[in-house]
């Protein structure tokens, strides 16, 4: 045992003589920390709009209920968007879909600057509209740029790591006295792996450090401690998979230049060939998706619904909408053109919904692509599992669509059931909605 302790002393004094390894080291903390702190103000701003926009309906609610009870007693007359009327009553009750920022967002911002994190719900809406993405060639952003953590732990440690191993025995190989180490009761593998696994430790000890204190500002040590901990499992497998490829080539050196060149080469294949290939690969294989069969919908299709008949309408209503044949408007056989036109965006949903689910095939198509060349492409992987954790990934926002859509299904099944039925909506009904649509 105390030959190993020696290593570790002699290591120890070997990293302290050696400036460009201290300041390296440095620079990857201050890294760390900037890019934690970019992840913390995401998190916070996040944070405070979503409570604003609570606050905010909250007052909207408050000076709702007061109208209701001042038409209700006399005091004031009905507005041209009538309260009273499902319709007008459901376009202001206040729905919003959020995404409630997850606290390990600190880490890995991943789509959270490129996708819009909470909406204005109305029955016009859809899960493509303009306000839930961010127009990502704006230059001010791309000038800008985003340095957050996991860009650091997934593409700087193996830098780091390169500076702090790379004579790692090739020193000793340099002045060619390696030989005489290994006669020292020692083997060639137990010295290196000792000497690297003082390295590992090192970096993962480093990186956790710093984690904790965001970890502890953000709520994620209290809120998701298991998320947490998954990240932690992940950063020590990925530290420990480059030190280990590393190792082999150090076992395997003729010298610091040679060891030096072999990791730096390693690096650019698997952190910027290797991605950068398969992006080509699966733009090529899947080209663009430009949402045409959306765009016909928002352009042509919508405005075809717009220039049909009061009768058609009414018949592509009760086709679309099967629970409508019960109403009481249904039992009637005098046409209401104020009923119908409240109802025609339940038909254009059905579009939307149509155009909605081509695009998210498409998506998924490519994604199950690229899943399958992750084992090819193990920096993307571990991008991926990052993401994942922050939950700031594809599917996080694919859920928060599918939020939205129920909450504009929601809506319209209100209107077209409390309209097709001449509900009257006093004070308590419209409690009911808000009740309804709480978020």
């Amino acid at each position: 045992m105390s030959k190993y302790l020696n290593i570790l002393k002699f290591e120890y004094f070997h990293l302290v003589n050696a400036p460009y390894k201290i300041i390296s080291i440095l620079l990857f903390a201050f890294s760390i920390i900037y890019g934690c702190q970019i992840g913390y103000v995401l998190f916070k701003k996040h944070d405070n709009e979503i409570k604003s926009i609570k606050s905010k309906n909250s007052d909207f609610e408050n000076k709702m209920l007061v109208q209701y009870d001042e038409l209700e007693q006399g005091l004031i007359e009905k507005p041209r968007r009538d309260p009273t009327i499902p319709y007008w009553a459901i376009w202001n009750t206040p729905s919003y879909a959020l995404k409630n920022p997850s606290a390990m967002i600190v880490f890995s911002t991943g789509q959270a600057e490129q996708y819009g994190y909470y909406k204005k719900v109305t029955n016009w809406s859809t899960i493509f509209d303009n306000d839930l993405a961010e127009e990502i060639a704006n230059p001010e952003r791309l000038a800008l740029g985003t340095l957050d953590f996991g860009f650091v732990v997934l593409f700087l440690t193996p830098i780091l790591l390169v500076i702090l191993l790379f004579n790692v025995g090739g020193l000793e190989k340099d002045n060619g006295f390696d030989k005489l180490i290994y006669l020292n009761d020692i083997s060639k593998k137990a010295w290196l792996a000792t000497r690297f696994s003082y390295y590992f430790l090192i970096v993962f000890t480093l990186i956790c450090f710093l984690l904790i204190p965001y970890a502890i500002l953000s709520g994620a040590l209290t809120n998701e401690l298991m998320s947490f901990f998954r990240l932690l499992a992940l950063i020590f497998l990925y530290v420990f998979l480059w030190t280990s490829v590393f190792y082999f080539i150090n076992y395997l050196g003729k010298g610091s230049v040679d060891q030096a060149i072999k990791m730096i080469s390693v690096w650019v294949v698997f952190s910027i060939i290797m991605p950068g290939l398969f992006h080509q690969i699966v733009s090529i294989k899947f080209s663009t998706n430009y949402m045409v069969d959306y765009l016909d919908v928002a352009r042509d299709q919508r405005y075809e619904i717009f220039d049909m008949s009061t009768d058609t309408l009414q018949k592509e209503l009760l086709e679309s909408f099967p629970m409508l044949k019960n109403s009481t408007y249904a039992q009637d056989t005098i046409i209401d053109k104020g009923i119908v036109n409240r109802s025609i965006s339940g038909l254009v949903n059905v579009l939307n919904k149509k155009a909605a689910v081509k695009i998210e095939e498409e998506s998924e198509l490519k994604n199950d692509y690229v899943r399958s060349t992750l084992i090819l492409n193990p920096v993307m992987y571990f991008q991926n599992k990052i993401n994942e954790i922050s939950r700031t990934d594809y599917y996080a926002y694919r859920r928060y669509r599918e939020n939205i859509q129920n909450t504009i299904d929601k809506k319209i099944e209100f209107i077209l059931r409390d309209t097709w039925n001449r509900e009257e909506v006093d004070k308590e009904r419209y409690i009911g909605y808000l009740q309804e649509f709480k978020n």
